[in-house]
């Protein structure tokens, strides 16, 4: 089995009117490419990502898919290759990365730093949906606490992750914060002020009861695990190997943990619990996050790959369904959903 073409779209799915406005504001626009890897007996692997990736089209001509196994040098194309292997031995994805921990891989919703009133009318729709935790992006153009208390109010059993992406700046402020919000059901607080500041997570830690997470990579995993300066981590690296690497840092650090395995089986494993998030806009993206998600003992955590909520289109027939805060690992060969080409055609800029 060789490679034999590789296939790029340039496509704009708008968000949803209801947010449109709001999400002018956010780093990622609306634009993202899909890429469909083409073998010579017939096989199409899928993945979309907002990165440019046809410069490593060429690289993998010629090629057997199976060539690429960890190969994080040919991300994101990489995860079409794993689609393409999956396919090829009949079975899910979940089967070429790794044993499976669980059958289904805990999600949340995810919002922007929208006012309190556009949070509280996501937090219902989301609870709506589905969904039982609820992350959003905490800026100083909101008050924070009000964000919390809208959507607290909204959905009183939505648990919330403020997002604050260090832009709390002082742990005095962090810990403000937090006892002002700890009335409500918090999650767990993220990134409140600079990820570098060590000493400053320390303080923090040490001063409020809310759960602490940063994304690893910075600093240093081994100064974060060493200080043991947070509860949880982020993992948003390119790549399976990269993901990998970093998920058995987060399995070696701090206390132990249960978990409830794959057939209801649990285990008990040291280290700090940790939470995905990828890079797509879709439910192409999102499907192989799912099967990613579940091969990581520490992924127990709810990760926010459901961006495609806030858009007009998954750009698949069959999306996964959140259930309880929840989604099933798929079963069917390869990523284990369709795309919808006529949603292709529609949203398609070159």
């Amino acid at each position: 089995m060789k490679i034999v073409k590789v296939e790029s779209f340039l496509i704009d799915i708008p968000w949803k009117e209801e947010v449109r406005k709001y999400m002018a504001w956010a780093a990622q626009g609306s634009r993202t490419w899909l890429y469909k890897v083409h073998t010579d007996d017939g096989i199409v692997g899928l993945c979309e990502n907002p990165r440019d990736a046809r410069g490593l089209a060429s690289q993998l001509i010629g090629r057997n898919p199976f060539d690429f196994i960890l190969d994080d040098s040919v991300w994101p194309l990489q995860e079409a290759l794993y689609d393409i292997m999956a396919q090829a031995l009949k079975v899910p994805i979940y089967k070429v990365l790794g044993h499976k921990y669980r059958n289904k891989v805990p999600v949340c919703y995810w919002s922007h730093h929208f006012p309190p009133e556009v949070l509280a009318k996501e937090a219902i729709k989301a609870a709506e949906e589905g969904f039982t935790v609820h992350k959003f992006k905490a800026r100083p153009h909101y008050d924070p606490v009000e964000q919390v208390k809208a959507i607290s109010e909204a959905v009183p059993e939505m648990a919330i992750i403020p997002d604050a992406n260090g832009s709390l700046w002082l742990p005095s402020k962090a810990i403000s914060f937090a006892r002002k919000v700890e009335r409500y059901n918090i999650f767990c607080l993220e990134s409140p002020i600079p990820q570098s500041d060590v000493e400053g997570y320390l303080t923090i830690k040490a001063k409020v009861d809310v759960p602490i997470a940063i994304h690893m990579g910075d600093p240093d995993p081994i100064i974060s695990l060493a200080t043991d300066m947070v509860d949880y981590y982020v993992l948003e690296v390119p790549g399976v190997w990269s993901t990998f690497r970093y998920a058995a840092a987060a399995e070696v650090a701090g206390g132990t943990m249960t978990a409830s395995g794959a057939e209801g089986k649990g285990y008990t494993v040291g280290g700090r619990p940790v939470w995905l998030e990828g890079f797509g806009r879709t439910a192409i993206a999102e499907a192989f996050q799912v099967h990613l998600a579940a091969v990581i003992k520490m992924s127990t955590l709810p990760s926010p790959f459901f961006l495609h909520r806030l858009r007009e289109h998954t750009l698949a027939e069959d999306p996964l369904m959140v259930r309880e805060g929840q989604v099933e690992v798929p079963e069917k060969p390869g990523l284990g959903i369709t795309l919808d080409e006529r949603a292709l055609k529609k949203y398609l800029v070159s």
